[in-house]
């Protein structure tokens, strides 16, 4: 199954982390294999991927 990705909220809406969630998982002894198979990254790298930059970037025209 395809995952889209709508990318419909800016960088502030979304908020940071503050805290790896790494560092209290019961598998952090297998690190980094394990980041592969993790469903809480996964979310957190999809949410940030909706993302949209509040800054302009110096690269844009």
């Amino acid at each position: 199954m395809e995952n889209i990705i709508k990318r419909d909220k800016f960088d502030f809406e979304i908020g940071y982390l503050t805290k790896s969630p790494c560092l209290t998982c019961d598998k952090k002894s297998s690190l980094p294999k394990c980041h592969d198979g993790c469903l809480i990254l996964d979310e957190i790298q999809t949410k940030l991927a909706r993302g949209i930059s509040s800054q302009r970037s110096s690269y844009e025209s």
